[in-house]
């Protein structure tokens, strides 16, 4: 095992998109960065929708969790993603579900429950599914737009690990669960 498993990692589970996925996000990014080009685009492969942040997590928390989240049954789903809005704390601008479809909230759930059993806590109130686009962008407190719809196929989703390689945030896939019938 190398030196990085024994020492605690900044994790989170999200939503797994595939690659082909993750580009059909670019598009509204595009938009969204001639509209504000002094924004910091998020990277194509770290595009991912958050089900939740958990923080510094030990070698030991972590295969407490992977063991744990084998155990969730859920089937593959669609996600629609219908508007573009903002946070103004971060600053970033983000895409979303109008409607957040029932799938998703009880896998959010399932995954909340497991880390709060384990001593984890939400570090928002209320679950706010949505996937980044840009950061560090300032728009009027309330921003949100109604966009064309994309809709896709969630039928995974996975615990990563936020590292800062070479001044850069990558979000590197630890293990990947599939979506599945119970």
């Amino acid at each position: 095992m190398s030196n990085q498993s024994d020492t605690a990692q900044r994790l989170f589970f999200s939503l797994k998109f595939t690659a082909m996925q993750q580009q059909l996000l670019l598009p509204y990014q595009r938009v969204l960065q001639q509209k504000y080009p002094a924004a910091k685009a998020v990277a194509v492969d770290n595009l991912h929708l958050t089900l939740f942040f958990l923080g510094q997590v030990t070698a030991e928390q972590k295969q407490l969790l992977v063991a744990a989240a084998k155990s969730i049954a859920m089937p593959s789903f669609e996600l629609t993603l219908d508007t573009v809005a903002s946070f103004s704390k971060p600053k970033i601008l983000y895409l979303a579900p109008s409607v957040v479809a029932r799938e998703l909230l009880v896998l959010q759930r399932q995954v909340a429950d497991i880390c709060k059993a384990m001593g984890f806590n939400e570090i928002h109130d209320g679950y706010r599914p949505h996937v980044t686009l840009l950061r560090h962008v300032s728009v009027p407190e309330g921003f949100s737009q109604q966009v064309l719809p994309l809709s896709i196929v969630v039928s995974e989703f996975a615990l990563y690990q936020s590292l800062n390689i070479e001044g850069a945030v990558r979000y590197l896939p630890l293990h990947t669960f599939s979506c599945r019938e119970g």
